[in-house]
């Protein structure tokens, strides 16, 4: 289950101080009871010292918020008083102090543990809950919201470290149902969303200054909790029907950084023109993905030149079952970067002559098939059961899932003078061993001749080299045209392999 964080402090925050709009009749008891009834099904709580009513106004002194547990992650956040009003036309201002502590302790099983503890301050928050207990609207905005660490005690010892996480700017709406479970949909957008980070390294006293800066930011998240989910064990829950979702997309994002190490000073600076990611969980699988367009990055340090890289468009993305199965199901891949280039000072020091044509390279891989989990991806005890058991071929980590099935969508490799392009079809027989593949692989590629012929006159490759590998080429591919060849690769349910209707094996 996915760590809290400084970063993550932030969407815990707009949780739980969210807010909509709908003409009902709703209290501030039972606001304050939801937020309870709420963190209680998360595997948390939210109490007070005390509850007391102020004539309109529900006053709860003392408050703290509490989710994880001593033994892995415990995240904590106080304020002194919670102030929830009823307005009379059937909904409910929340006042909220302006200053907030919270502390995120950390332990885990393979590092040393570490205490963070963050300052919270907001400017302007306003939070109006309306509806009914079992149909429950929330409406916020928080001009300007920061969370502050100013140390990190790791292990017993205190860390020269600041970071400040910040937006600007940010509303949204969230909406709570109540039906058998509880279902939760939101959007939230901000201006600016901002993070530093200063300090110096322990170990090696190297001094560092980061900044971000995320500008146009919009999210929407939704999930779907049954009421005997149990947040405490992830594998459990997506059985018993936990699903969640959620994007984000921004219009650019931007980020330096500046350090002192052993040889010298570095430096870095990029951003990017906007992009989008998604994530959604489920027992009927997991998904992530991110795309982003004109990338760009320089670095400059020790070296005599600065370093500069660009890209078009960037992508990835992975989607794949993780609950234990007899039948595969469907599962995804997908890497691209269109348009590489980099600074002509780092082509002059690896090509000073010009032997290769210095053209932006694009990689593209698109990938789908079908996966058969062998076990509960997710649960702990059945993947140490399965790490102890020696895979087919006598390797001592055998994967937890069986490959029945991959499509080449796209393959594109576009780099130096040479294009490579392909498809491909496959079956796999997982009764043999190594798992027999059955189906078909098809590539076009141009180019390669002129590029080995430029590494020789780079004296990158020797002559006979390249003679011996464009004869092992023409074994294996059929002319096309100038310098450019093809090749059909077949797998067939005998075990043979043929490249252009000739045996290999």
């Amino acid at each position: 289950m996915k760590k809290n964080s400084p970063i993550s402090a932030s969407v815990i925050l707009a949780a739980l101080l969210c807010a909509g709009a709908a003409r009902a009749d709703v209290t501030p008891e039972q606001v304050w009871q939801e937020w309870k009834d709420y963190y209680a099904s998360m595997g948390g709580t939210i109490s007070a010292a005390s509850e007391t009513r102020d004539g309109d106004a529900l006053v709860v002194k003392d408050v703290k918020w509490s989710q994880g547990t001593d033994a892995t992650v415990k995240t904590e956040m106080t304020m002194p008083e919670i102030r929830l009003t009823d307005k009379g036309d059937g909904t409910v201002e929340m006042t909220i102090p302006e200053d907030g502590d919270m502390t995120v302790a950390i332990d885990p099983a393979d590092g040393k543990p570490s205490v963070n503890k963050i300052k919270v301050a907001q400017k302007g928050l306003s939070v109006i809950a309306s509806g009914t207990v079992e149909s429950m609207d929330y409406t916020f905005a928080v001009p300007d919201l920061t969370f502050s660490i100013d140390k990190i005690s790791a292990d017993g010892k205190d860390e020269p470290v600041s970071i400040v996480l910040g937006t600007k700017g940010a509303s949204g709406t969230s909406h709570f149902e109540k039906s058998g479970g509880r279902t939760t949909t939101g959007q939230m957008k901000a201006d600016q969303v901002t993070m530093t980070l200063k300090g110096t390294t322990p170990e090696t006293k190297e001094d560092f200054d980061a900044s971000f800066e995320i500008d146009g930011v919009t999210t929407t998240s939704s999930s779907v909790m049954p009421e005997t989910v149990a947040m405490s064990d992830i594998n459990a829950a997506m059985q018993g029907g936990f699903a969640t979702k959620g994007d984000i997309a921004y219009a650019s994002a931007a980020f330096k950084f500046n350090g002192t190490g052993t040889d010298g000073k570095v430096g870095a600076e990029g951003g990017n023109g906007g992009g989008k990611m998604m994530f959604s969980m489920s027992k009927d699988g997991i998904a992530y993905s991110g795309e982003s367009s004109d990338g760009k990055v320089s670095v400059t340090g020790p070296m005599p030149f600065p370093i500069e890289a660009s890209v078009a468009q960037s992508a990835f993305s992975i989607a794949m079952p993780i609950m234990k199965s007899d039948d595969a199901k469907p599962a995804s891949m997908l890497v691209k970067l269109v348009d590489l280039t980099v600074s002509d000072a780092l082509w002059n020091m690896a090509d000073p002559s010009g032997k290769l044509p210095h053209d932006p390279a694009t990689l593209v891989l698109d990938l789908s098939g079908s996966l058969k989990p062998l076990i509960d991806l997710f649960d702990p005890k059945q993947a140490e059961e399965f790490a102890k058991k020696p895979a087919a071929d006598g390797s001592a980590a055998p994967a937890p899932f069986e490959l029945s099935a991959v499509k080449i969508n796209e393959l594109h490799a576009k780099a130096v003078g040479a294009d490579l392009t392909g498809t491909g079809d496959l079956t796999l027989d997982n009764s043999s061993s190594p798992p027999k593949p059955v189906g078909t692989v098809e590539l076009n590629l141009t180019g390669a001749n002129k590029l080995m012929d430029g590494l020789v006159g780079m004296g990158l490759l020797a002559e006979d080299q390249v003679m011996g590998y464009k004869m092992m080429m023409g074994m294996f591919t059929v002319p096309k045209g100038d310098d450019a060849v093809t090749s059909k690769l077949e797998f067939k349910d005998d075990g043979g392999i043929y490249a252009n209707g000739q045996r290999l094996q």
